[in-house]
């Protein structure tokens, strides 16, 4: 099973003479597939960066990872 881990959160804090706003800019996550990390992600605003390494898939399968996450990511499934 891969789940993310929560590392840290980046907050920007802003002040307008009387009060504190706190906006959440982004998230920064280990993914880790049994007990092992297989790499990170930070998830911002609209958007995500996100670097895999330790697979043991080739290149064609790898490839193959990628595009099914991005068809779930465009038809707003889970799978």
């Amino acid at each position: 099973m891969i789940e993310l881990v929560k590392i840290s959160e980046n907050i920007s804090r802003s002040f307008n003479g009387k009060e504190t706003e706190e906006t959440l800019q982004a998230v920064n996550y280990r993914i880790v597939e049994n007990g092992v990390e297989k790499g990170h992600v930070t998830v911002g605003q609209g958007s995500f960066n996100m670097n895999v390494y330790s697979m043991t898939s080739t290149v064609e399968e790898t490839k193959a990872l990628v595009e099914k996450m991005f068809n779930a990511l465009s038809d707003g499934s889970d799978e």
